[in-house]
C-alpha cells in the first residue's frame, strides 16, 4: 500500500485500459493474494467495473475473485429492529465489523464463503461465492470501503490498491431511479431514497476519494 501524508493526490486514470495495465503492474509485484479496492458513490457501475476487471484477470491468467461490500447489508429483520429500514444503504446499515473480518480472512488466505447480497430477497445470503484461500487477487467494491472510521480503516489496511470510481450526480440519479424502479418502488418512494438517503451518501463517500491510487470518473451526465 503506498504511503499517503500531506499531500497526497491520487492519479487519475483515463480509461479502463488503463485501470487493468495499473492493476497488472501492481499484481506483478505484490505478495499474494493482491486485495484491490473499488469505492465510489451508489450506482457508479462497482460491480460492473469489478466483474469485467475479476473476468479480465482470469483470462490472463490470474486467479481472481469478485468479493462484494453488499453481501454485508445487515438483514432487513436487523435494519427493522433498529429503527434503520427507511434510509438502507447508509453506512450504518452494513455489518463493518463482520466486513473487516472478512478482508482479514482474504489476507490470510483463508478459504470461507463470502456472502453476496440478493436484488430478489433484499437480503444478504450467507453463502455467495467461495473463497478458495489460493487467490492471487482478489477484488473487493462497495461504497464505504475506503471510509476512514473504524472498522472500515482496519480492513483498509489489507488493500495492495485502492481505486475510487465516480460520475456525475445527472448520471447518479437516472441510474438510480432505474434501479429502484426495477426493484419495484413507485416514482415518489424512488424520489424521496434517492434525495433522503442516496445522494447524502454520495456527497460522504465521495470525502474517501483523497485516500484513493487511482480515481476514474465517467465523464457523459445523464
Amino acid at each position: 500500500m503506498s504511503a499517503r501524508g500531506a499531500g497526497w493526490m491520487p492519479e487519475r486514470l483515463r480509461d479502463y485500459a488503463s485501470l487493468l495495465r495499473a492493476v497488472v503492474t501492481r499484481l506483478d509485484a505484490a505478495q499474494p493474494p493482491l486485495i484491490v479496492a473499488i469505492a465510489g458513490p451508489p450506482a457508479t457501475g462497482k460491480s460492473t467495473l469489478a466483474q469485467r476487471l475479476t473476468e479480465d484477470l482470469l483470462a490472463a491468467g490470474h486467479f481472481a475473485a469478485h468479493c462484494p461490500m453488499d453481501g454485508f447489508h445487515k438483514t432487513n429483520t436487523q435494519l427493522a429492529a433498529e429503527g434503520l429500514r427507511s434510509v438502507k444503504g447508509r453506512i450504518d446499515t452494513f455489518d463493518a465489523v463482520a466486513f473487516a473480518k472478512a478482508v482479514a480472512r482474504l489476507a490470510k488466505g483463508d478459504a470461507f464463503w463470502w456472502p453476496r447480497y440478493s436484488r430478489h430477497r433484499h437480503d444478504p445470503v450467507p453463502e455467495g461465492t467461495r473463497i478458495e484461500g489460493n487467490e492471487t487477487v482478489c477484488i473487493v467494491e462497495g461504497n464505504y470501503i475506503l471510509a476512514s472510521d473504524r472498522p472500515w480503516r482496519s480492513a483498509a489496511a489489507h488493500f495492495g490498491l485502492r481505486i475510487f470510481l465516480d460520475a456525475p450526480d445527472g448520471l447518479l440519479r437516472q441510474r438510480l431511479t432505474q434501479r429502484h424502479e426495477r426493484g419495484g418502488k413507485g416514482k415518489s418512494e424512488t424520489s424521496a431514497k434517492i434525495a433522503l438517503t442516496d445522494m447524502p451518501n454520495a456527497t460522504e463517500i465521495r470525502k474517501s476519494a483523497s485516500v484513493a491510487d487511482f480515481l476514474l470518473q465517467e465523464a457523459v451526465d445523464g
